[in-house]
């Protein structure tokens, strides 16, 4: 069988050609077309979202609307070609055994067998192509069309999949093992450890004068990162209010997500100084101290016992929320020794979102953003995961200052915990600990465990002992049906068993008989749309003593109109304390953007039972002035016996390299006032400079990226001192965009401490249009104080125009639409492919300079038998710009090759 495409001739003799032109005319005169040339128009040919090309030539008229079936044909990837002489197209759709022919001379078209009879204005030859009438086109091939002529746009619904959908499903999957068809691969920036690095530096100086001047007030904090002997270094020291150093902590830790922080001792994160241990999932909890740990669990699982406790640094006047999968949780008003702290998170069973939001006494604000998998704690089959912590309880490495001491203060804690996975779907857990919880004995305890799946339902089984003779045991399930994450666990425990995970401070507290928890996580869906998540949490403790403690809570957040507002309930009882009966309360707090640089933010807190009533209002108005000037003004009320009313207001101030803020409150009824000043800075060094400068705050609380843009004349990957800067680049970060000056080098710092962290760089903002840039996401490991240098070259590209033409059987040469061919580099290693309009122009951009290879796409030119006439090759200047590159000549082949 032949085979073709639109304006495509059968080779044949000069003399031939002339007698087929003469024949082709008589009948062309005794058939009348049913358009025009006047009728002529140029389509944009859509299918959903996607554009399949920009200009089709259709010609409509009063008989209706006509397609080119060659053109068509190769814009959809079909393998059906036009043979103007004989009056024919014939091809196959889809798969070679669907076999398509419609021949203008019996007026009849046929499908795998199939006869369709058509009428003389259903379908004509015009300009070497074939022209079908689109009621006709749609029995033909498994598409519906509706043009709209007024608009010059054509879209088109598939009935099945097409040659073009197939492809773009193949890419999309391909691109799924990369993160994502919108998401290229990351290119990776190393940070190695080194001896030394210069540190960075955060500070925070307040000042407090009160109470008609007789209370005064300063306080400071001091934080510093940097690589120190082969580890990163986190310091900080901070005062009280009279200005005395009161807190020093000091911490080198190793981090490495790939499982290698400590060479061939594997690892993920290994640290010595002020640390944490890590929290069991029944008995001992996580607790602070001077000491060591070691995990090469993954940084950021967790399995159905272990609770999640988010521990980080909180400067001075600082404010902290958490949110958890866009639900407020929690919040943090003051830091606590530099810290914030927020234990035992509750999660929804799968991938959370964490986003921990800061606002700054000085009315700035920052986000960190993590995600956690909470599962079943799961191993791969043969895989042995280490936790190891010890410390002296309450005790850091520099004694300063005066310290709360306790009866456990200074009492040695260690733990240790395994998980093995023993095959696919089954992992075993054990550990030992030796510690004092607070208010008693000193012990040690042994722990053995289970996690598996039971079909889509997570299981997780954990028993523990002690010397003491106590003994418990926890059960925890954990499944996600019709989008509802429900996370249950249930513990037993005897003999003054101690589970500090479930009972924080114990004190003098009655040890726990049992204690239950259940959380339910999901989405309500309501009018026009709206998703509402919804989070409810509810945990019962009994004790041997006879108390049952019960606290219940639903919260739900949601944007309403120009509204967002996050509101919950609730519900606390404490059965056999004599301390009253169960308590329903309340919150709901609104926020919405007045203007674009007016925000309004209010809330109340209430009491919904046994005393119904309002306990606080507050309402605060944030005008950002200018860029760099913001205005808080704030009202608080507290109701009750003890009332009360707050006005409050800030001035913040945003300099390039520091924030300062006047802060200003009086209360009503006490007529107190007080008047505070407080300025936060960084201190970083500049590699590209090689000197220290002020920066805004956060350069030593997260790590921090430095971009270097240049224009790379020589190509040579090194920037030279005669080589100019790239302005314009803008650096998407994880706190946000910044942008490159003329230098082409910028710094963006607080990245946070995650596992990995991702810079998207975007030239659309760059000025000169040739410049070609390189990968648009980069990944690197940020850690405190740490600078990531990336380098950037940017190397001139060319606008690459080419023709493509069709060499008719009798030599002459026609423009050449829908053409499919590939740009491939000197090495091979870029293939850049390009289809031609309407016009047959192909136009090409981003190329860079060097010698590219002009070649056919072979599936397009496989079904459609061409053949390039003689090889295109194009050389792209240095200096890029717009290049004609000439004409690539085609011809058809022979019989079609499935």
């Amino acid at each position: 069988m032949r085979a073709g495409f639109a304006a495509l001739a059968l080779a044949a003799a000069p003399a031939e050609a002339a007698g087929q032109a003469l024949t082709r005319n008589l009948l062309i005169a005794s058939n009348p077309q049913p358009f025009s040339p006047d009728d002529l128009l140029w389509m944009e040919v859509r299918s959903g979202d996607v554009q399949l090309t920009d200009t089709l030539n259709v010609y409509a008229s009063r008989s209706g609307v006509y397609v080119p079936l060659g053109e068509f044909s190769r814009v959809l990837d079909l393998a059906v070609g036009v043979f103007p002489a004989q009056r024919r197209a014939e091809g196959w759709v889809i798969s070679p055994d669907r076999q398509v022919m419609i021949d203008l001379a019996s007026g009849e078209a046929r499908l795998s067998g199939r006869t369709i009879r058509f009428s003389p204005d259903q379908a004509a030859i015009y300009d070497d192509d074939l022209y079908v009438r689109l009621d006709l086109l749609e029995q033909i091939l498994p598409v519906r069309l509706k043009a709209d002529t007024a608009a010059q746009v054509m879209d088109l619904t598939a009935t099945e999949a097409l040659p073009f959908q197939q492809r773009a499903d193949r890419i999309r999957r391909q691109a799924g093992l990369v993160g994502g068809p919108d998401e290229p691969a990351p290119v990776r920036v190393e940070t190695p450890y080194t001896l030394f690095t210069p540190p960075a530096f955060d500070v925070n100086i307040g000042g407090l004068l009160g109470r008609d001047g007789v209370d005064q007030a300063g306080r400071y904090d001091v934080r510093a990162a940097s690589d120190l002997l082969w580890a990163g270094f986190e310091g900080y020291v901070g005062s009280n209010d009279d200005g005395e150093i009161n807190d020093v902590r000091v911490l080198l830790t190793r981090k490495d997500p790939g499982g290698r922080a400590l060479g061939l001792l594997g690892g993920t994160r290994a640290g010595l100084g002020d640390v944490f241990t890590p929290s069991m999932p029944i008995g001992a909890a996580g607790f602070a101290g001077r000491g060591l740990f070691y995990t090469s669990a993954p940084l950021e699982n967790l399995d159905l016992a272990t609770p999640l406790n988010l521990r980080g640094e909180l400067a001075l006047g600082e404010e902290v929320e958490l949110y958890v999968n866009e639900v407020l949780q929690a919040a943090q008003t003051s830091p606590v020794q530099g810290r914030y702290e927020f234990l035992d998170v509750p999660l929804a069973f799968g991938l959370n979102t964490i986003r921990l939001v800061f606002y700054g006494s000085q009315g700035q604000s920052r986000e960190v953003v993590r995600r956690i998998n909470f599962g079943t704690g799961q191993v791969e089959a043969g895989r042995l995961v280490f936790r190891f912590g010890a410390v002296q309880q309450g005790l850091t490495v520099f004694d300063v200052g005066d310290r709360l001491d306790t009866l456990s203060t200074g009492e040695t804690r260690f733990t240790v915990m395994a998980d093995y996975g023993l095959s696919p779907g089954l992992t075993i857990s054990g550990g030992a600990s030796r510690f004092t919880p607070e208010g008693a004995e000193a012990r040690s305890l042994g722990m053995l465990g289970l996690r598996s799946s039971l079909g889509p339902v997570a299981a997780q089984i954990d028993l523990a002992f002690d010397d003491t003779g106590g003994r418990g045991g926890t059960l925890g399930l954990a499944a996600r049906p019709f989008g509802v994450s429900i996370v249950a666990r249930h513990s037993e425990y005897e003999g003054g068993f101690i589970d500090e995970t479930r009972q924080l401070g114990v004190v003098d507290l009655a040890p726990l008989s049992s204690a239950t928890d259940l959380r339910l996580d999901g989405q309500v869906k309501g009018p026009r749309g709206l998703a509402v998540p919804v989070s409810f949490n509810m945990r019962q403790l009994r004790r041997v003593d006879g108390v049952r403690l019960t606290n219940a809570e639903l919260r739900a957040s949601a944007p309403l109109g120009r509204f967002y507002a996050s509101s919950s309930v609730a519900y606390q009882d404490e059965q056999g304390t004599g301390f009253g009966s169960p308590r329903w309360l309340g919150s709901t707090d609104v926020a919405t953007l007045v203007s674009s640089r007016l925000q309004l933010r209010g809330g109340l807190s209430y009491e919904l039972s046994p005393d119904p009533g309002i306990e606080t209002a507050y309402s605060t108005l944030d005008w950002q002035i200018t860029e760099r000037n913001a205005l808080r003004l704030g009202i608080v009320r507290a109701l009750g016996p003890a009332s009360e009313t707050s006005l409050q207001a800030s001035n913040l101030w945003r300099a390039d390299r520091f924030d300062l803020a006047l802060n200003a409150s009086y209360e009503t009824e006490s007529r107190e006032w007080r008047v505070g000043l407080q300025m936060g800075f960084g201190f970083g060094y500049d590699p590209f400079a090689r000197r220290y400068r002020l920066t805004r705050p956060g350069a030593a609380v997260g790590g921090s990226v430095a971009v270097n843009a240049w224009i790379d004349e020589n190509a040579d990957g090194v920037r030279q001192a005669d080589e100019a800067g790239v302005p314009g680049l803008i650096v998407d970060t994880p706190v946000g965009p910044v942008e490159t000056p003329s230098s082409g080098q910028v710094i963006s710092v607080g990245l946070g401490d995650g596992a990995s962290a991702r810079v998207r760089l975007n030239a659309e903002g760059v000025d000169d249009p040739f410049l070609l840039a390189g990968p648009p996401v980069m990944e690197f490991t940020p850690r405190p104080g740490r600078l990531a240098v990336i380098d950037y070259p940017m190397r001139r590209s060319a606008e690459l125009e080419l023709n493509a033409l069709l060499r008719r059987a009798d030599g002459a040469q026609r423009p050449l639409a829908a053409l499919n061919v590939e740009l491939v580099s000197e090495d091979g290693a870029v293939v850049v492919p390009g289809r031609s309009d309407h016009a047959g122009v192909l136009f090409f951009e981003g190329i860079a300079p060097g010698v590219w290879t002009v070649r056919l796409e072979e599936a397009q030119s496989r079904q459609l038998n061409l053949r390039q006439v003689e090889p295109v090759q194009v050389t792209i200047p240095a200096t890029g710009g717009f290049v004609r590159g000439g004409t690539v000549l085609i011809e058809t082949g022979g019989e079609a090759t499935p």
